[in-house]
């Protein structure tokens, strides 16, 4: 089964992938899977049905345990295949390589590929790749399990994506009463997702010329080698497609460790190396965290030198009576929070007010060579209006648009906002938010709930137990409150600013989903937290509003597919869980 053959220079050589068939092709597979006349098998399908499709598959499962129980499961979840249109690799070193054996005599489209040395999963899917005679090729671990329609939605996504590189799909876990249960609902492609936790997890189909361009993986710990794979390949895929169902089943995973992607505490660091590596190549200057408590990593970017960073605060000079503070002018301890308490030193702060400045306020911005400036009031009174006025006052750089019902929690929250807003591909940047209370009031927003929009885990704990982690990390969303939006100047200018017929409601979505259709990203940060003493009281009543109305018209195509809220979530109310239990 591995002796040189006419196949090798076509299988190992990406360049050649996109020819056609060559010829003798077909002729060389029946006599290399050609099984003794002795035998009783299944007739399964013609040979000249096979692998025509440019969806065809080819499962990677390297043996490196002696569970024939487990093995078995695998290679019948595979055989079960309502499209035949796959073939299957059973790897492992030369000392097992013999109890393979009896597989290769079940059904021809079963190959067996051997290594002279012992090597993780990734490795295995990287140097039996070669041998692969589909376009595309995926892991599948001894034990875990893929759906009977892996194939077949697989072939119907690639016909109207034919030019995806990458297609993964949800997954999910066997419990110990046999049962499939803590689904990973996972969104369309997130590269800041991806970045925190190995998001793609499984089952991920790869083009097979993309993988055979792209290097060996380094590390030592399988889990964070497949991850320094995964960055490399999703760097260089032409599009990154994803199969909302959960068509694979992980049977070998640890029960303990929680739905997301999250690194164990074995594989945390050197994850945190390969993702520090593959940030380099597009700042130097960026570093990587690595948070032991969650399993996850942050990345810290860097602000460019002499870019200037305006913190705009949108005030009205309201006083509010504060938990354990009496009564204060917002504004003021808001500026007085951001001076004493964060870390940066390179920004402005512009107070914007309606003509009334509080005199201590006053005096704080003098001390520190900050200012106000007055927007002229109107009635009745349009954020959006007073958001473009504010943004008007900056010529260039980054802004942080605030308003002025928060106070500081991480010291570095400016650099981090500030630092992904500076990124090219990033249109609007936000952060986590939490009410007086702790809880969380804005951690991403979703489109859908209640047939428009809603905050992600309102009123959740805020301890990392959300579905997922998503309020904890750094991902993308289609929208992050204006309460606390980072961008750049010139992204503004680039999509309009924010749209003026959405005077209180709809205007930072809209603001979003404008930077989107620019081609912009949406970045959460989990790492940035302020306090919002947003009145938790209120509730949204706009159901009829012409605003509401009006953002449907626009944005109706997304709301019922927000590509970063599964289809699988409750849309019904932000303040239940988005997965039943």
């Amino acid at each position: 089964m591995n002796a040189p053959s006419i196949l090798h220079p076509v299988l190992a050589d990406a360049n050649l992938l996109m020819l056609e068939r060559p010829e003798g092709l077909d002729a060389e597979f029946i006599r290399r899977n050609t099984t003794p006349g002795n035998e009783a098998l299944e007739h399964v399908v013609d040979l000249n049905q096979m692998r025509q499709s440019a969806a065809s598959v080819c499962f990677i499962v390297p043996v490196q345990r002696n569970d024939a129980t487990a093995l078995e499961h695998t290679v019948q979840s595979v055989l079960r295949q309502t499209d035949p249109d796959w073939e299957l690799l059973l790897c492992s070193d030369e000392d097992a390589a013999d109890d393979l054996g009896r597989w290769l005599e079940i059904d021809w489209r079963v190959r067996r590929f051997t290594s002279s040395t012992p090597l993780d999963e990734a490795r295995f899917l990287k140097q039996a790749a070669i041998q692969a005679t589909t376009s595309f090729i995926g892991l599948l671990s001894q034990g875990d399990v893929v759906d009977d329609d892996l194939v077949k939605s697989l072939g119907e996504k690639l016909r109207t994506a034919t030019t995806a590189d990458i297609v993964y799909t949800d997954e999910a876990r066997r419990m110990p009463d046999d049962r499939v249960g803590l689904p990973f609902y996972k969104p369309d492609w997130s590269p800041e997702h991806q970045q925190s936790v190995n998001m793609l997890g499984r089952f991920v189909a790869i083009r097979k010329s993309l993988l055979l361009t792209a290097a060996e993986p380094s590390g030592i710990q399988p889990e964070a080698t497949e991850y320094a794979l995964n960055l490399a390949l999703a760097s260089k895929a032409r599009h990154i497609m994803h199969i909302d169902e959960p068509l694979y089943i992980r049977t070998s995973a640890s029960l303990s460790t929680p739905v997301g992607g999250f690194f164990s505490a074995d594989g945390l660091s050197e994850a945190r190396d390969a993702l520090e590596a593959h940030v380099r190549t597009e700042a130097e200057h960026a570093s990587v965290v690595a948070r032991p408590d969650s399993g996850s990593l942050h990345v810290r970017w860097p602000t460019p030198a002499g870019a200037p960073i305006t913190l705009l605060i949108l005030t009205g000079m309201q006083r509010r009576e504060l938990p354990g503070q009496g009564e204060v002018v917002l504004a003021t301890h808001f500026v007085r929070s951001i001076i004493e308490k964060s870390s940066a030193s390179n920004y402005k702060i512009i107070v914007v007010d309606d003509g009334t400045v509080d005199p201590d306020l006053q005096a704080l911005l003098d001390q520190h060579g900050h200012s106000t400036h007055t927007c002229p009031k109107s009635e009745p009174f349009s954020f959006a209006r007073k958001a473009n006025f504010a943004t008007s006052l900056v010529d260039s750089g980054i802004v942080l648009l605030l308003n002025d019902d928060l106070e500081v929690v991480s010291p570095d929250w400016i650099q981090e906002l500030a630092g992904q807003a500076a990124r090219l591909g990033v249109g609007a940047v936000g952060c986590r938010l939490l009410f007086g209370d702790g809880t969380l009031q804005h951690a991403g927003i979703g489109l859908g709930f209640n047939g428009s929009a809603g905050h992600m885990f309102h009123h959740s704990p805020a301890d990392g137990s959300e579905y997922a982690g998503f309020a904890s990390i750094d991902r993308n969303y289609t929208a992050v409150t204006g309460a606390v939006m980072g961008y750049r100047k010139e992204v503004f200018d680039s999509v309009g600013g924010f749209d003026e017929q959405f005077r209180t409601d709809y205007n930072d979505l809209d603001f979003c989903l404008k930077c989107i259709a620019k081609g912009l990203r949406v970045v959460y940060i989990g790492a940035a937290t302020l306090y919002h003493f947003h009145n938790s009281s209120i509730k949204r009543t706009h159901d009829s509003s012409p605003e509401r109305q009006a953002f449907l018209a626009r944005w109706s195509r997304v709301v019922k597919r927000d590509p970063y809220f599964s289809k699988n979530f409750q849309a019904q109310s932000d303040e239940l869980p988005l997965v039943s239990a």
